[in-house]
């Protein structure tokens, strides 16, 4: 019992040394990230079978949000549902512009540090594999963030590699702040397709883009600090 009452009183006193979950003192602490899971509501993205890739994309997302939290980030969904931003009545075409506004409007009023959007690729061949991180040609950070991203993701056992690629799309091109979009596989091969659908996998997938973007903030961090 004496063991027992000094072990509890040591903890007592070791205790200020050690930050609690989300505080100052964490990695990413004082941070503000958004995480987009693309896709939602009556926009499925693509789509294979009964899979559809909005519902993956949410999962990892969440998956996300939880270990970047964990090391003290504040962490805004764009969505934490099933469901888009598009308001009723909109051409399908209109309501998707609308949709990926207000996406970048949710980063902007969180004033966040950075946007990493989650997909799902699919193509017309059944042997592509491999996720890929995408940053716009003109943002010199965004192309950093993906390309910790994507060497964070190279490290998943038999994975296929793939190189972080410049995009023109929407969110990449009208972000303010260095974004990323993160194609974590593809739902055109069926051996991916079961992976994509393991929840130990997408933990995984989460893991890895959790560690670049953790990677790229304390680069960013070390920059200031030499500066």
């Amino acid at each position: 019992m004496k063991k027992i009452l000094a072990f509890l009183i040591l903890l007592y006193f070791l205790a200020p040394v050690f930050p609690a979950p989300g505080g100052p003192g964490t990695s990413l602490g004082g941070r503000t990230i958004t995480v987009d899971p693309g896709h939602g509501g009556y926009d499925p993205g693509a789509v294979r079978g009964e899979v559809y890739e909005k519902n993956i994309n949410l999962q990892i997302a969440l998956e996300l949000k939880k270990m970047l939290e964990a090391r003290g980030a504040k962490v805004v969904l764009t969505r934490d549902g099933d469901y888009n931003l598009a308001i009723a009545g909109l051409h399908k075409r209109e309501a998707h512009r609308y949709d990926l506004k207000k996406r970048l409007e949710i980063a902007d009023l969180s004033k966040a540090s950075i946007f990493v959007s989650i997909h799902v690729n699919c193509i017309c061949s059944r042997r592509h594999g491999g996720a890929e991180v995408f940053f716009h040609p003109w943002s010199e950070k965004g192309k950093i963030l993906a390309e910790f991203i994507q060497s964070e993701l190279h490290t998943i056992p038999g994975i296929r590699k793939r190189a972080a690629k410049a995009s023109q799309c929407y969110v990449l091109r009208n972000s303010q702040i260095p974004a990323a979009l993160v194609e974590v596989g593809y739902l055109s091969n069926g051996e991916e397709r079961k992976n994509l659908l393991d929840s130990q996998y997408q933990l995984l997938l989460a893991e890895k883009i959790c560690a670049g973007i953790e990677k790229f903030l304390a680069a960013e961090d070390n920059k200031q600090k030499d500066g």
